[in-house]
């Protein structure tokens, strides 16, 4: 197959993300376990951590490797390029604020979901970067909000690509049921999950537009599904609604031209 894999990827580089995640899960790693975890040779799987290691991704401590500190810089570059990112955060302290439940924002890449900015608890452990049940937008009440803006051949392709994983008994497994509960998300304004991504846990997300009319992302909150009745559910989708309002309000002023601006000719 040469240097590139079925997926038209090249297999070199596939090869450093599969042991970057490896690395991860396992939360530091020997070279054995990694040789065992990829079924790859010795020799190639030292070629690729000390490749790793030279540019600052690997770090090898008694004779245990570890993720690099450099990973945290990316992290920092991934979530304070996005020219929203102050408004987000800004507003994420407002629902923390406001609301018992957890705040976060999350945004839709190469069919799968994201989140940016908060501090999900769940999202802690290393399982949670690896494991891509959460992430699948069929699972999650901000992948439902986000798809529902999307044109149905859009819905289609994410489907094609990833399937419909079912990491929970309450998951949606059908094409039909996904697009029955992508109205209902349009009718009532927000998407909402119980239990369909992670045992136990309730959420509910409603999309963040530009001024032009772009889906951002998803501004959501979330908490253990037993605190959850209906009282409690109609308190956070209005709390998460006045915080759509604040944060699409701060885009338009940010996107507003200055009176300096204005008054050029």
């Amino acid at each position: 197959m040469g240097e590139r894999d079925a997926g038209h990827g090249l297999k070199t580089t596939a090869v450093s993300l599969e042991l970057v995640e490896h690395i991860l899960e396992l939360e530091g790693a020997t070279m054995a376990e990694l040789v065992e975890a990829t079924g790859l040779a010795k020799s190639t799987v030292h070629s690729h951590l000390t490749t790793l290691a030279e540019y600052g991704y690997v770090v090898n401590s008694d004779n245990r490797y570890h993720l690099g500190s450099k990973f945290c810089h990316l992290g920092d570059y991934v979530r304070t390029r996005k020219e929203y990112y102050r408004i987000a955060q800004e507003t994420i302290a407002w629902l923390d604020a406001e609301s018992s439940m957890e705040a976060d924002f999350t945004v839709e890449e190469h069919g799968r979901i994201v989140s940016l900015y908060g501090d999900l608890e769940f999202a802690n452990s290393p399982r949670f970067l690896i494991d891509g049940s959460p992430f699948h937008v069929h699972t999650t009440a901000s992948g439902k909000a986000i798809i529902a803006e999307y044109p149905e051949s859009r819905v289609r392709e994410i489907i094609d690509r990833w399937g419909l994983p079912t990491p929970t008994d309450r998951t949606i497994t059908s094409e039909d049921e996904l697009f029955e509960e992508l109205e209902r998300v349009r009718e009532q304004g927000y998407g909402q999950a119980e239990g369909e991504a992670i045992e136990g846990f309730w959420a509910v997300g409603k999309v963040v537009k530009s001024p032009r009319g772009e889906v951002l992302g998803s501004l959501n909150l979330s908490g253990p599904a037993y605190v959850v009745d209906e009282e409690t559910k109609a308190t956070q989708v209005e709390l998460l609604s006045r915080g759509v309002e604040r944060f699409e309000q701060g885009l338009v002023e940010m996107y507003q031209p200055t009176a300096a601006t204005d008054g050029e000719e």
